[in-house]
């Protein structure tokens, strides 16, 4: 499978635009489906393996793939990380997990239950015990599925410094999401956008509640 896989790499050309910015998936082969970018990355499902995806890195990120395929290995078999297959120079083949992430569920106004945050918290602890720092946790690699959550994108696992990012995105959960929530909910993209920057720009920082009130009072009261 990983050989024919390799094959058909060389239809895949994933961008680089702006620093920060999500990649940009140019071209791709007709049986692979795109199902996600991040800043460095695109995520592919294939339609005649639906059970895989195939995490296809820009050039100037290729060596990144050596990393996260080691960080999967260190990992092992967990119910909360998708399955690793393997890997190339500037990819790795892991199991496709259905769901939905906590950003497209703002969006969507889909309920993100409790448990999500239970299982988030669980996932965290057994990477710890893998001699793992799990890092760079946000809204766009919790997977949400069947009322569970799961955890995708480990190429940070590795580094040594700490995280806040989890510890900020679960206070906000308790704070505002579950007293704002109610059906039919949703958070526009453009917020989302808004407070993703924001936070980049911001997480050293010391007055992530000040702004979070902000945002509450501007958009939602």
């Amino acid at each position: 499978m990983l050989e024919n896989i390799s094959k058909e790499l060389s239809y895949v050309r994933v961008t680089t635009l702006r620093k920060g910015d999500p990649v940009l998936v140019e071209s791709h082969p007709s049986n692979w489906r795109c199902v996600g970018v991040g800043n460095s990355a695109a995520v592919f499902q294939l339609k005649n393996a639906p059970h895989l995806s195939i995490k296809v890195y820009a050039d100037k990120y290729a060596s990144i793939a050596q990393d996260e395929a080691a960080i999967y290995q260190q990992l092992g078999d967990s119910p909360f990380f998708p399955h690793f297959y393997g890997y190339g120079e500037n990819y790795i083949c892991i199991e496709y997990r259905p769901g939905c992430n906590i950003n497209d569920c703002l969006v969507q106004g889909i309920y993100i239950p409790e448990q999500v945050i239970y299982d988030v918290d669980e996932a965290i602890a057994y990477a710890r015990s893998r001699n793992l720092n799990p890092t760079d946790i946000h809204s766009k690699n919790i997977l949400v599925h069947e009322g569970r959550g799961f955890l995708i994108d480990v190429s940070d696992y590795g580094q040594t410094e700490e995280c806040k990012r989890w510890d900020n995105l679960k206070q906000a959960y308790y704070n505002y999401y579950i007293k704002l929530y109610r059906p039919g909910f949703t958070v526009p993209s453009w917020v989302l956008e808004i407070i993703r920057k924001w936070y980049k720009a911001n997480e050293a920082k010391d007055n992530l509640e000040d702004f979070a009130e902000t945002i509450v009072r501007l958009f939602f009261k």
